[in-house]
């Protein structure tokens, strides 16, 4: 599955000229709302809005580390917090001894929500699992108030069985950021003028046109490849919501490259 997930959980607000908007057929209003939110989805960044996901993860292990000092009846495995080289010392029983949570799992985020875990089949209980964001991570944790419990997620699943069967699990949740309201509204906005010219009627949407003079008058239009290098749409009042959201024009979301989030999740097909 592609990091750049297609924008949903989007809708559009038209303030003003709603009598207007409620004439237009329901193709119409759906056509323009898809063309209006891939618009300003892309123009922001392509970071708001929240889809539904499911992922099969891997529980983070620090017996997944390859290298690291063994001694005795454990093992020291080095690890980055903060650019900071440190070791991790695992021996008997779960978990390490560091600042981790001694179960939990790796989600690609941004996660907004848990909306359901399933392991082997069953529903896990909310109760027992948290979400956990650090340094801009985000760890599915187990809820164990004893440690010596066998109550952890699986290191690891088996990919050869699919969803609901014994000895996989798997966790559906809210991935991105909730779509702001003044952004709702720029996209009603940019809705209604895509409506008026699909049906003919004059809107505001730019042409081509860069000067024109009739009777002593004149009129001169920013070029619409302008517009397209600076991610903007020649309306006003939803051009400065992207610039508020957007300064910098960045073309999609950032992404984090790290040793210590080597992928652990697969997207079931």
């Amino acid at each position: 599955m592609a990091d750049d997930l297609p924008p949903c959980g989007w809708t559009v607000t038209p303030v003003c000229n709603t009598d207007e908007w409620d004439t237009y057929s329901t193709e119409v209003k759906d056509a323009a709302t898809e063309w209006a939110t891939a618009i300003l989805w892309s123009a922001t960044g392509r970071r708001f809005g929240l889809c539904s996901v499911t992922v099969r993860p891997c529980r983070r292990d620090c017996e997944d580390c390859p290298t690291g000092w063994y001694w005795s009846y454990g093992q020291w495995v080095p690890y980055i917090a903060g650019g900071v080289w440190r070791n991790c010392w695992c021996g008997f029983g779960p978990g390490c001894g560091s600042c981790n949570a001694s179960c939990q799992a790796w989600l690609p985020g941004p996660v907004e929500s848990v909306t359901e875990v399933v392991l082997n089949g069953a529903i896990v209980d909310p109760n027992t699992y948290r979400l956990d964001k650090a340094d801009g991570a985000y760890w599915l944790v187990r809820n164990r108030p004893d440690e010596t419990s066998d109550d952890c997620w699986p290191d690891c699943q088996n990919f050869d069985h699919t969803t609901g069967e014994d000895d996989t699990w798997y966790v559906t949740y809210d991935k991105g950021l909730p779509v702001p309201a003044s952004l709702t509204t720029a996209a009603g906005t940019l809705a209604l003028e895509w409506a008026r010219g699909c049906v003919g009627a004059t809107c505001r949407l730019p042409g081509r046109l860069q000067n024109l003079t009739r009777q002593g008058i004149s009129v001169s239009m920013v070029p619409l490849d302008q517009l397209y290098k600076y991610n903007l749409t020649g309306l006003p009042e939803v051009d400065q919501i992207i610039v508020a959201l957007n300064p910098n024009g960045i073309k999609g979301r950032p992404r984090i490259s790290s040793v210590e989030l080597s992928k652990r999740v697969r997207y079931p097909t």
